[in-house]
C-alpha cells in the first residue's frame, strides 16, 4: 500500500494538492490567475484590455468572488476569460460550480430546519385550537337552535279560516233545513 508501480502512486494522496479545492476543482479566482501567468500577460495589460479596476482584477485572483453568481462576478470572469483566448462560458460555469459546504453553513441549515419544524408545530396546534373552537361554538349554537326548533310553532292560515268558517256555516244551514223538514211545527 502506497508504493509506487511505474512511477504512479497506488494510493491517492491524503492531502490536497496546494491551489485546490476540497472537491479538486480549482477556484475560478486562481485557475484565472494560473491562466494568465501561464500566458505571460500581467495585471496591467489585463486592466487595459478589460477596463476593469487592477484592484477588482487582484481581488477576482484572491478568491474574493469564488462561488458568488451575481451579475458583477460573471461579468468580471466573463471579460477576464475572453481577454485571456478562454472560453467565456466555459468560466462562468467553473464559478457557478457548486460550492462544498462547511461546517457553518450546514450549522445554519440545521437551524433553518429546526425553525422551520417548530413554526410548522405552532401552525398545526394554532390550527387545531381554531377547529376546536369552531367545533365548540357550532356544537353550543346548534343545542340552542335544536332546543328553539323543537317548539312546535302554529301560523295563523287567514284564507284556511275563512274556508273552515264557510264550511261550518254551510253545514249548520244545512242542519237546521234538515231539522226544519224532519219537524214539522
Amino acid at each position: 500500500m502506497g508504493q509506487e508501480i511505474t512511477g504512479v502512486p497506488q494510493d491517492p494522496p491524503l492531502s490536497e494538492a496546494p491551489g485546490e479545492g476540497s472537491a479538486g476543482v480549482e477556484s475560478i479566482g486562481r485557475y484565472l490567475a494560473r491562466q494568465r501567468r501561464l500566458r505571460g500577460v500581467s495585471l496591467e495589460e489585463l486592466e487595459r484590455q478589460t477596463r476593469i479596476p487592477r484592484r477588482s482584477l487582484e481581488r477576482l485572483e484572491d478568491g474574493a468572488f469564488d462561488h458568488q453568481t451575481d451579475g458583477f462576478a460573471r461579468g468580471f470572469v466573463r471579460a477576464v476569460a475572453a481577454a485571456l483566448g478562454l472560453d467565456a462560458h466555459e468560466a462562468v460555469m467553473r464559478l457557478l460550480a457548486e460550492p462544498v459546504p462547511d461546517a457553518t453553513e450546514s450549522r445554519v441549515r440545521h437551524l433553518a430546519m429546526k425553525r422551520w419544524a417548530v413554526g410548522s408545530a405552532v401552525m398545526i396546534a394554532a390550527t387545531a385550537a381554531i377547529f376546536g373552537a369552531w367545533a365548540l361554538w357550532t356544537a353550543e349554537s346548534s343545542d340552542s337552535i335544536g332546543s328553539v326548533t323543537d317548539e312546535i310553532v302554529f301560523r295563523r292560515d287567514f284564507v284556511r279560516e275563512l274556508a273552515d268558517a264557510q264550511r261550518v256555516s254551510v253545514a249548520g244551514e244545512e242542519g237546521l233545513e234538515s231539522r226544519r223538514e224532519g219537524h214539522p211545527d
